[in-house]
């Protein structure tokens, strides 16, 4: 008997515990460094450090290949980085800074295997015509998820609410959204030996590289396009634009759920019907309009707002092409779907780490009537110009190629008989 796909919108719900870490690297870590007056630019040292484990992820991702089922190691990551996560709201900075950042590097190793188990499943699950939809689903429960539990965050420190609360609360935000994975009905798994399954992540990475498919999907996703890499240093912009801590948690949370969750729809369902590829494309173009008009904007609180919540919009419209690129490139993936899906998910990881680190290389102070003040300009209009760079040349090199993937045109309707033979008698 056939089995029965879960619906795509449950991946909105366990998609979210891959959102909540995440978001503490992209918008909560930043957010408490500022408020230790921590210049952005050793921000971007962090947030690379923090971005390590996703960069690395494909080497030890088939543990989620072996012995239980995807389902139930998704709540066993969940429940675990949660716990290294809660102990890294415990150390005060700046003073326990490098503890600080060993038990966010740990919880950001550990639940990033949510992401593996998540992609691994719905490779498997989900027929390629509702793929789209599910990216989407699942990038809404990643993005908004992580908005809403940084927001969350936030408003609790803005507060002075106790540091084992806070820990307390952004753990539970990880562990309970994993619980609905339990229902889904997943294939029973070919016992294998740790070996083995390594072994075959070696020979499956070597088979995504040997093929024309796999090595321009891995360009598409170490290309700065569509990284959407400004949103982990927007909270640790908010002097430069004068925006409070209450503006700041509202951008990162409700306003942020907002416009991801379309942004993701909208591309979701656009990659269900055009080519996946040329949406990526247009993703890091929109990146950059948007990047420049926030670069020529005046420096104001509402442009702090306007200019994070239509990056926010981008983001969403990036993150649902990205992962509909990468599992029409991966098909169904078989025992080691969940290896090729970090594969691809590491390499998208590391683009996101190298252009934050290359953009926050043009920020720092300067001296305003003798105080020192942030400089963010070059920082936003560098992601802007290698998004652009991105654009141009990928889209160059898949049009030599002729590797733009698969067109989603729906085929014309069959005619009648009697109206084929008019046509062949050329009336």
């Amino acid at each position: 008997m056939a089995r029965s796909h879960p619906p795509p919108w449950l991946f909105g719900i366990v998609g979210i515990p891959y959102g909540v870490g995440g978001a503490f690297v992209g918008i909560v870590m930043p957010f408490l460094a500022n408020r230790a007056k921590i210049d952005i630019d050793v921000i971007g040292w962090f947030v690379t450090l923090l971005f390590v484990p996703p960069m690395i992820q494909f080497l030890y991702a088939p543990v989620v290949d072996v012995g239980p089922k995807r389902k139930h190691w998704l709540v066993i990551v969940s429940a675990v980085g949660a716990a290294c996560f809660a102990a890294a709201f415990m150390m005060p900075l700046p003073a326990s800074k490098n503890a600080f950042l060993v038990f966010g590097f740990l919880g950001q190793l550990i639940t990033g295997l949510t992401g593996s188990c998540n992609g691994g499943l719905l490779a498997l699950t989900m027929p390629d015509d509702k793929r789209g939809q599910a990216s989407a689903w699942l990038n809404i429960g990643n993005l908004s998820g992580g908005a809403l539990a940084a927001w969350g965050t936030i408003e609790l420190v803005r507060r002075d609410t106790p540091p084992l609360l806070v820990g307390l609360v952004y753990a539970a935000m990880i562990v309970a959204p994993a619980i609905p994975i339990l229902v889904v009905d997943e294939p029973d798994r070919v016992r294998r030996p740790a070996g083995v399954v390594f072994s075959e992540m070696l020979r499956s990475v070597g088979k995504v590289l040997g093929s024309k498919e796999g090595v321009t999907g891995i360009a598409l996703c170490l290309s700065p396009v569509g990284t959407a890499a400004l949103a982990n240093y927007f909270s640790g912009m908010q002097d430069a634009f004068g925006a409070s801590d209450r503006l700041v948690g509202i951008t990162s949370g409700p306003a942020n759920v907002v416009a991801t969750a379309v942004g993701a729809a909208v591309c979701g369902w656009l990659c269900d019907f055009t080519n996946r590829r040329a949406m990526y494309l247009l993703s890091g173009l929109l990146t950059a309009l948007c990047g420049i008009a926030m670069a020529l904007a005046p420096r104001t609180s509402a442009t702090y707002f306007w200019g994070v919540i239509l990056y926010a919009l981008v983001t969403g419209f990036c993150y649902s092409a990205f992962t509909a690129v990468v599992l029409e490139t991966i098909g169904e993936g078989g025992e080691a779907a969940s290896t090729r899906y970090a594969l691809f998910v590491a390499a998208g990881n590391a683009a996101i780490a190298y252009v934050g680190f290359v953009d926050t290389r043009f920020g720092g102070t300067e001296l305003i009537q003798g105080k020192p003040h942030p400089v963010v300009s070059g920082v936003i209009t560098t992601d802007a110009l290698l998004n652009i760079a991105g654009v141009v040349a990928l889209g160059l090199v898949f049009w030599r190629l002729g590797s733009f993937g698969k067109s989603r045109h729906k085929p014309m309707p069959e005619l009648p008989r009697a109206q084929l033979k008019q046509r062949a008698d050329g009336r």
